[in-house]
């Protein structure tokens, strides 16, 4: 490249440099501002409303709630030096090939991201689901060895997979301190889209309010649960040839184009050097966000948010 354009990538290297450091500067004053303000309305919350249905509660970020969602636990360092290595190698392919297939690469990029997020938050969620039953079997369990309610289900959930890590420490942190704590699980089958989390969280309420025995209640919530997980699973083994046709018709033909680039240089230079191309691109993109939206329509089912 000429010493102009080494000039212009430097530039704009520079100019995202600088827009970064500032977007990081403005996150961090934000989420400076909600702690603060969160803690101030802590404090202005009287004692017995703490103790009452807006007890202790799962609070993440926007951010945050996008990372526990799919699992990845990665530190704010390493996902901002991911995010610069991405932006600098999206920056280097405008300079080098241009805006029209900088848009290629960004769409490309953007749904493998999306997609390998989707496919962790299924697996977490189905580890929930089949695993949720067996929690409330483990905390009768405990309950008929002589220990309470609350150090029941810290024991069972203590036991189970990591997903269940987030509500394990806010409820043992909540039981220790006196708290309303059927809240967090409200709140945690809102974050992974479980309505049976629901169920155990009404359970708990009752008994909490009413001084019902928990047993009975638990037992009838556990029966339950088995018996949506079996048809879950039943749904899933029924459909499951129409999920792999819907996610195949979504993969194949933007696969098929950038094979078909790579291979055929006078066919990539007709497709992203000239207008016709370009309208050719665009048309094509937004046809394949709309399949891809009606055929995510049309496999939602059992299970799935």
């Amino acid at each position: 490249m000429s010493s102009q354009a080494w000039f212009a990538a430097a530039l704009f290297v520079g100019s995202l440099a600088t827009l970064l450091v500032m977007v990081q500067l403005g996150w961090g004053y934000l989420r400076s501002r909600r702690q603060i303000n969160q803690a101030i309305r802590t404090r202005l919350t009287p004692a017995n409303e703490n103790s009452g249905l807006g007890g202790a509660r799962v609070d993440l970020g926007p951010l945050e709630k996008l990372l526990v969602q799919g699992d990845i636990r990665w530190s704010m360092q390493r996902l901002v030096m991911m995010s610069v290595v991405l932006l600098l190698a999206l920056a280097m392919v405008a300079v080098s090939r241009g805006v029209v297939v900088l848009l290629v690469v960004l769409f490309f990029v953007v749904t493998v991201i999306g997609i390998w997020w989707r496919m962790r938050f299924q697996k977490q969620r189905q580890v929930i689901h089949e695993e949720l039953p067996g929690v409330m079997a483990a905390v009768l369990r405990n309950i008929d060895a002589g220990r309470s309610l609350e150090h029941s289900l810290i024991a069972a959930f203590d036991e189970s997979s990591p997903v269940f890590s987030p509500l394990v420490f806010r409820l043992r942190n909540a039981i220790e301190a006196g708290r309303e704590y059927t809240r967090l699980f409200e709140d945690f089958a809102e974050l992974y889209k479980v309505p049976a989390m629901v169920l155990v969280a009404i359970a708990l309420r009752t008994t909490s309010r009413f001084g019902s025995s928990i047993r009975p209640v638990l037992e009838q919530v556990s029966t339950s649960l088995r018996s949506q997980q079996a048809l879950r699973q039943e749904f899933m083994a029924a459909t499951a040839e129409t999920r792999f046709t819907a996610i195949s018709f979504a993969i194949i033909p933007p696969a098929l184009a950038a094979f078909m680039v790579l291979i055929n240089q006078e066919y990539s230079d007709a497709l992203l050097n000239t207008s016709t191309g370009h309208s050719l691109l665009l048309i094509a993109g937004v046809l394949q966000m709309v399949g891809m939206l009606v055929m995510w329509r049309m496999i939602q089912g059992v299970g799935r948010g």
